[in-house]
């Protein structure tokens, strides 16, 4: 639903709201479990994520392999969504649900996935929320590819995540103070620290910062609003250039492109 992409269509520009941005690593991950400790807005209408996801090669929606940390203040009951999004060969299928109780406000959290043949887990603050085994959750079975860790911030379309936007005091933006990066190993069935990012410079080698857009989101991604500062990664959301405030409400979703 979030993937970045390299080149953003002539139309899309015309519809988009927002600059923002969106970072993926070069690497890729089968399994592993994958921390950050984050900061949002806390601003409705918006989005911050901390997700794997698979980008092929030969992508196709049936093949889809994602896991996502979302902060959605728009769902003012339960903000954070974690969702595994799968395909099973033929179609685009979800395993969604919302951490109840729980409501990140515009704090610093640690929230973590972890993904192993055997489960999928959701923590946040070192307490686990959502734990999915494949003995009884068919998303887990499907969930085998080699994927990427995103981060981004964007402003989705759809009612029930983009309700409530008001973007008068933009810019807005998104921290986050650390990655960690463990890989699994299936022989001895544990984590093994593979490497932290403390961002105290932007590591270009790790990170690729993204362009583009995707349906059902009003922000376009551009490499200038993915930053370090005060070491943390940060993400910057602001009007588009020219954009007067009145009339933020109807926002447009921007016409997927690939390269």
């Amino acid at each position: 639903m979030k993937f970045a992409l390299s080149l953003l269509a002539v139309i899309g520009v015309a519809r988009a709201n927002f600059k923002s941005g969106s970072v993926s690593s070069y690497e890729k991950f089968n399994y592993g479990k994958f921390v950050t400790r984050m900061k949002a807005p806390d601003q409705k209408g918006t989005v911050a994520s901390f997700f794997t996801y698979w980008d092929g090669p030969g992508f196709y929606p049936g093949g889809w392999n994602e896991l996502d940390v979302e902060i959605v203040p728009s769902v003012e009951e339960n903000p954070l969504s974690t969702n595994v999004i799968f395909g099973d060969g033929h179609n685009k299928l979800e395993d969604h649900d919302y951490a109840h109780s729980f409501n990140p406000h515009d704090d610093w959290h640690t929230y973590e996935l972890e993904w192993t043949p055997d489960y999928i887990s959701f923590s946040i603050d070192g307490d686990e929320i959502r734990h999915l085994p494949a003995t009884s959750v068919e998303a887990v079975k499907f969930m085998n590819k080699a994927q990427s860790l995103r981060m981004n911030f964007w402003t989705p379309t759809f009612h029930s995540w983009g309700k409530g936007l008001d973007a008068t005091d933009m810019p807005w933006y998104v921290l986050y103070d650390y990655v960690e990066v463990f890989t699994y190993n299936e022989h001895l069935n544990e984590f093994e620290f593979h490497w932290r990012d403390d961002f105290n410079a932007f590591d270009s080698g790790r990170w690729h910062k993204a362009s583009g857009g995707f349906e059902a989101n009003s922000s376009v991604f551009y490499p200038q609003n993915v930053y370090t500062s005060g070491g943390n990664l940060v993400i910057k959301m602001e009007p588009m250039d020219g954009m007067h405030h009145e009339g933020v409400h109807d926002a447009h979703g921007i016409l997927h492109a690939d390269v």
